[in-house]
């Protein structure tokens, strides 16, 4: 248990077109209620906004960074607590299209009393976390998942619209990406040993179970056990659109992973190829191309949990 007394209120104003103000204002009162002190960091870009949280994380009179915003705005505040020793705890009030994280540690979503509640009661919980490493030296950490493939084209498209919200602009993006499918010869490396070497449509890597506001590609994914969960979908040139049109509907239920034609995978070290190459999102931002090496990081941040 860590008391809390004081917060930095790390804020994402334009988390889910501008929902984020609004919900940093209500947190603000719910603190202001229990007695909580808050101190609101709001940069003029995503690197001032992240040494403000560096900074606030080496203060002793700081007891936990609260992040306000998708899984994007999190990642940003955990990275912050890492910089900063990795002591002191991330609270989450989910503002954003998805908020993976925050369904995975069973924060409320929708409720920012409730949520403001269990950063309060100061319990934590030690997670881990995902490191990858782009082939052109971009390096960045992720909370939720990776993506390559199909799957980052649909989040890139999904990112780039304005509606629907939740799960239905994945599934609208999705349907859109299908019409120009196409597969790619992936080499896949799990903790040193080659798995696959074959077409693939996509590769998703994860290290909690969902994205994309619940989606749960990789189902066996756990905060906890020190692996990372990988699902990918091999290419059957005959079936290619019409696959993975039936497969696609069952990853809300976490059931595609019983279609013959998707694999899943666990390791602490993913090496990922692609001829020609593919795109890779973590959190539902886009950051670069394969090749990327995956990696976990156990037990890096504590969280503050229910």
């Amino acid at each position: 248990m860590t008391a809390i007394k004081q917060v930095a209120l790390l804020v994402n104003p334009h988390s889910r077109h501008g929902h984020g103000a609004a919900v940093a204002a209500q947190a603000q009162e719910a603190f202001a209620t229990l007695g909580v002190r808050v101190e609101v960091l709001t940069g003029s870009d995503a690197a001032d906004a992240e040494r403000l949280a560096v900074e606030a994380c080496e203060r002793s009179d700081v007891d936990a960074l609260v992040a306000i915003g998708g899984d994007g705005s999190i990642r940003l505040a955990v990275d912050a607590a890492l910089e900063a020793g990795g002591t002191k705890p991330v609270g989450v009030i989910p503002a954003g299209t998805g908020n993976d994280l925050a369904r995975a540690l069973n924060v409320p979503i929708d409720d920012v009393p409730e949520a403001v509640s269990v950063i309060a009661s100061g319990r934590t919980t030690k997670i881990d976390l995902g490191r990858v490493s782009l082939g052109d030296g971009v390096t960045t950490t992720f909370v939720t998942v990776a993506a390559t493939g199909f799957d980052a084209e649909v989040t890139a498209r999904a990112v780039s619209m304005a509606w629907p919200r939740g799960q239905a602009r994945y599934t609208l993006a999705a349907l859109r990406e299908l019409v120009g499918l196409s597969s790619r010869r992936y080499r896949i490396v799990v903790n040193g040993e080659l798995k696959v070497d074959g077409d693939v449509v996509f590769a998703a890597v994860g290290n909690t179970r969902s994205y994309g506001g619940g989606m749960l590609i990789t189902p066996g994914a756990s905060l906890t056990d020190g692996e990372l969960d990988v699902t990918l979908a091999s290419y059957q040139r005959r079936f290619g659109r019409i696959t993975v049109a039936r497969i696609f509907p069952r990853v809300f239920k976490g059931t595609h992973v019983e279609h013959p034609l998707v694999q899943t995978l666990r390791g602490a070290k993913i090496e990922i190829s692609s001829q020609p190459t593919a795109l890779v999102s973590v959190d539902g931002d886009v950051i670069g191309s394969l090749p990327a090496t995956f990696e976990v990081l156990p037990s890096a941040v504590a969280v503050l949990t229910p």
